[in-house]
């Protein structure tokens, strides 16, 4: 009996040291996880607020990567554009929003029946991108007066800080917009993939993004009739039909998700928008080579 006494003692011992070193190992495993749990979310949050306050960083959105997006800003060919959201108020002040829709027969499939934002592509006649704008205004629009009195050098509201921070672009300024405002948003870089323009190669372009706030009698009378322009139409959106209901082309859903600070709903394959820090865009020559 005693002999029994002891072995049963010495087996409860033994079970009761097992269960303690089990305890003590995942004590010990348990604080390891909440170590690097913590490093993880530390260091999730300095990228993050890196990525926030350092200009140069690239915030990249679609389908591609920030490397690829910025080295396709040094490539010979990329083309250059500069672009307008033009806000048209109404009578009632509701805001619309003065974009092109393009054509049926549009050169790329893909971008058939999209938004696109009005403005162009630079050509060799360009020094800047108040070049490109003006002149591809006057011709998509038919030269209203305003494009030449409200697009000015010495008129431009420089927001282009906003573009690099997590703030939406249309509301966070300090400024009024008021009919005859113009402000310059920043630059970005968009890459299409070869499949989506069927290419043989991708091609990327830097855009300078501007906001221009008209008033409806301002708007070219034949647009309210429906008339064609350079490779489609022209139409006016509001904000949710720019947002939920609308396809872009050249990647300019996530130029619209930028402004709003909404997500925009139809996303296109194969295209990418990344941001271009001031240094990267005061460096780059605007003229295209061909």
């Amino acid at each position: 009996m005693g002999s029994s006494k002891g072995r049963k003692h010495g087996s409860l011992s033994s079970i009761k040291q097992t269960i303690i070193s089990a305890i003590y190992t995942n004590k010990k495993l348990f604080f390891i996880s909440v170590l690097l749990a913590s490093i993880a979310y530390y260091s999730a949050s300095s990228v993050i607020s890196n990525q926030r306050t350092n200009p140069h960083i690239l915030h990249n959105r679609g389908d591609n990567n920030a490397s690829e997006l910025k080295a396709a800003l040094k490539r010979k060919g990329d083309g250059r554009a500069a672009v307008a959201i033009i806000r048209v108020v109404q009578p009632t002040n509701e805001t619309r929003y003065l974009a092109q829709l393009k054509s049926h027969d549009y050169p790329i499939e893909a971008f058939r029946g999209s938004v696109c934002l009005l403005g162009g592509n630079a050509d060799k006649s360009d020094n800047t991108p108040i070049d490109t704008l003006k002149r591809e205004l006057n011709e998509e629009l038919t030269s209203p007066d305003w494009v030449n009195t409200i697009i000015n050098p010495t008129n431009i509201i420089d927001d282009s800080a906003l573009q690099l921070s997590d703030k939406p672009l249309y509301n966070s300024t300090t400024h009024i917009l008021q009919p005859g405002t113009i402000r310059y948003l920043g630059a970005t870089l968009h890459f299409q993939s070869a499949e989506i323009i069927n290419k043989p190669n991708s091609y990327a372009f830097t855009c300078a993004l501007y906001e221009i706030t008209i008033t409806e009698d301002q708007v070219p009378s034949h647009i309210f009739k429906g008339a064609n322009v350079q490779e489609g139409s022209v139409v006016l959106l509001t904000e949710d039909q720019l947002v939920q209901h609308s396809k872009f082309a050249w990647g300019y859903e996530y130029t619209i998700e930028k402004y709003f600070g909404r997500k925009t709903r139809n996303k296109q394959k194969g295209t990418a928008v990344s941001n271009v820090d001031k240094k990267t865009r005061e460096e780059s020559i605007w003229t295209p080579e061909k």
